[in-house]
């Protein structure tokens, strides 16, 4: 299978082929996949996770992101195609990851939120962990309800400038319509998709593509359902425990 098909590649740094044929020979990496929907929390609980396993958290956004602002041959490939409105390929998104996960900050594993989105995601990212002799560990997915996803996006804010987001009723910025990190003070602002009859077309069409997705993991699928009332210590909680087994 061809990850990078049409896609510049970058050589394979000494450093990276220390990891995988002595480092992780000696002591394998820890892979975590995170799976869910819009306001399922993937991204606090990939920080949590991160800091409580001595992890390196890839968020694939943000690494599209850094290709773009690094100017790279593979970012100026990217920007060219967002600008014009085009959606990036699997081969696209999994070349961006292959090339971030051979920094040396992933050489314990890595929480992956953001990454697989498609059927097609997930058999890539298995065959680019089997050539450098590694596997997901766990997988995990989270899966509110509906009404526990329209309470969470309804009240939800998003900081223009940093991308923290923060919420009107169990999370309010200190002040209103501002950013609380002293380095951002941003300005906060609800996405127009976050209404009830947006969240709930946005959830069908995320169950309808991910359920391959979740059948691939199979019975080692972590599954968390949290609700209205679960705090984000109930939930980490709650997923450590399971990781443990």
């Amino acid at each position: 299978m061809n990850l990078t098909s049409n896609i510049p590649e970058q050589p394979e740094s000494f450093a990276f082929w220390f990891t995988r044929k002595v480092l992780w020979r000696l002591r394998k990496p820890t892979f975590i996949v995170l799976l869910g929907g819009p306001g399922a929390g993937k991204g606090t609980l990939a920080k949590q996770l991160a800091q409580k396993l001595k992890l390196a958290h890839l968020s694939t956004g943000d690494a599209l992101r850094t290709e773009i602002a690094n100017k790279t041959e593979l970012g100026l490939s990217i920007q060219a195609l967002v600008k014009d409105g085009k959606l990036l390929s699997d081969s696209i998104i999994l070349a961006v990851v292959k090339r971030e996960l051979q920094r040396s900050k992933y050489r314990r594993g890595a929480i992956l939120d953001g990454i697989p989105r498609t059927f097609l995601q997930s058999q890539l990212l298995d065959t680019l962990l089997a050539a450098w002799g590694v596997k997901v560990n766990f997988a995990v997915s989270l899966e509110p309800d509906v009404d526990t996803l329209i309470y969470r996006l309804s009240n939800r804010l998003t900081c223009k400038k940093c991308g923290r987001t923060y919420h009107l009723v169990s999370k309010p910025p200190h002040d209103a319509g501002i950013c609380d990190a002293p380095d951002c003070r941003g300005e906060l602002y609800q996405r127009p998709d976050d209404n009830p009859d947006s969240i709930r077309e946005r959830l069908s069409t995320y169950e309808a593509e991910s359920k391959p997705i979740r059948e691939h993991y199979g019975r080692g699928l972590i599954v968390v359902k949290p609700t209205k009332e679960s705090s984000e210590q109930q939930v980490f909680s709650e997923v450590t425990a399971a990781l443990k087994g």
